[in-house]
């Protein structure tokens, strides 16, 4: 029922037998597992921020973010070269390649990965504890322990994207979408119900617990469906290096860019602040589903129809995918509007004082999506580097704009200066891909 209903929505877009094979065997299945991730996630959220509220909340989600910034630096670059060749060398038969790529920047990403978790480690032992150059903050030992999730992490988001680089996405979701969550998920309630009261330190150390077991099953996985034996591997350094080595720069600025509001909040506010700006955008993040799922769909045409004969059918496709995506998204966006503070409320009662930054992250993701895919477009088509050109503007920008509002309005100018970042990203991209290509992203066509 669920597969014939989707179907029906996504007409539009099945152009031929090989776009219905690819509805059947990876649309429907992701759609299935995201919105699963979506409905454990909210479920953990709820479970977490009620449990143990917006102060120690807040250190559990900026520790997070922290460490996902930290692991995503090291290891973006090898899991886009996981994607990218996997799927090039493989769909020419080239095995001894691929192994030896998987040698290569598997090595390469286990030296890179401990070498910033025990880097991070290191620096701050010594300049807090040691030296006492920096103060200690109820930060500092959450980060000092959880940055044994960088390698764990980075090598499990490898494994994915060499499943996904295999044509096997479903399989590859399943351990950050399915088992970590769900694994947390049940031994948090577990603990909950037996112990009747959880601490931070409990819901840290079971965080790390549970990446260590994603990264068993994905691990095991991939051997289970691979058979490397009997291949020789085959290796050309030089092009994979230069490949890790364009990327370093976009990796620098994502990683800054993507969670500086949380961490400048936590820098000039407290850690109850943190903990409802983290609530608000948790809840916030569910306008970007149907992103998701429509730029999954439209990833492989995006492709094909980048040529001037076929510009006229990508602008068209692209018009109406963004109409798509937000007449599914209002509807998502004025229910949270309306009940803005209730839906906060689920957090706990120290928690209804985010509604109104709720309200504003909401509206920058709502202009965020009517902009459409214009960072992945501007990647598909050659501009790049302006994504990383206006990423460091909005950075800048980012946080001149919380210097000036966090201290007077909390979490609320928080929210405004990042989602002013937003709309000047979009806008800037925009503009730019207009200029190079001639193609308009957004929803007005």
């Amino acid at each position: 029922m669920i597969n014939k209903l989707i179907e029906r929505v996504l007409v539009p877009f099945i152009k031929n037998e090989e776009d219905r094979l690819r509805l059947s065997t990876v649309i429907i299945p992701t759609f299935i597992v995201r919105s699963g991730y979506f409905i454990i996630s909210a479920l953990i959220a709820i479970v977490l921020t009620r449990t143990l509220g917006p102060s120690r909340y807040g250190v559990f989600s900026l520790t997070g973010t922290i460490i996902f910034s930290l692991m995503n630096f090291s290891s973006y670059g090898f899991e886009v070269i996981a994607l990218k060749y996997t799927s090039s060398y493989l769909s020419r038969g080239e095995t001894g390649l691929w192994k030896g790529l998987y040698n290569w920047s598997s090595k390469l990403l286990i030296i890179i990965a401990t070498a910033v978790a025990l880097g991070s480690m290191l620096f701050i032992w010594v300049f807090v504890f040691a030296l006492h150059i920096i103060p200690k903050t109820e930060y500092t030992l959450p980060v000092l322990v959880t940055c044994s999730i960088i390698p764990i992490y980075a090598l499990m988001n490898f494994y994915a994207n060499l499943l996904r680089g295999q044509g096997k996405s479903l399989l590859s979701f399943l351990p950050d979408n399915i088992v970590k969550p769900v694994f947390f998920l049940t031994v948090l309630v577990v603990l909950k119900i037996v112990l009747k009261h959880l601490s931070l330190h409990i819901a840290i150390g079971l965080n790390i617990v549970s990446f260590g077991v994603a990264f068993i099953f994905i691990f095991l996985l991939f051997r289970k469906v691979n058979n490397m034996k009997g291949i020789v591997a085959r290796y050309d350094k030089p092009e994979w290096r230069r490949f890790v080595i364009s990327l370093f720069i976009l990796t620098l600025v994502s990683s800054l860019s993507n969670k500086l509001d949380s961490i400048l909040l936590g820098a000039l506010k407290d850690s109850a602040q943190v903990g409802i700006y983290s609530a608000a955008e948790k809840y916030a993040s569910f306008l970007l589903f149907f992103m998701y799922v429509m730029n999954m769909i439209i990833a492989p045409s995006l492709a094909s129809l980048n040529t001037p004969e076929g510009k006229d059918n990508l602008q068209r496709m692209i018009t109406r995918t963004i109409r798509w995506v937000m007449l599914f998204t209002l509807p998502v966006f004025v229910v949270v509007i309306i009940f803005s503070r209730q839906i906060m409320h689920l957090s706990g009662e120290g928690f209804e004082p985010g509604k109104t930054a709720l309200v504003i992250i909401c509206c920058g993701l709502l202009i965020d999506i009517a902009f459409g895919p214009v960072g992945n477009f501007a990647l598909m088509t050659g501009n790049e580097k302006y994504n990383t050109i206006y990423m460091s503007i909005g950075i800048l920008l980012n946080i001149a704009l919380n210097l000036i509002l966090t201290p007077r309005m909390g979490f609320v100018g928080t929210a405004i200066a990042s989602a002013s970042c937003t709309v000047f990203w979009n806008a800037a991209m925009f503009f730019t891909i207009k200029k190079k290509t001639g193609i308009r992203t957004w929803i007005f066509g």
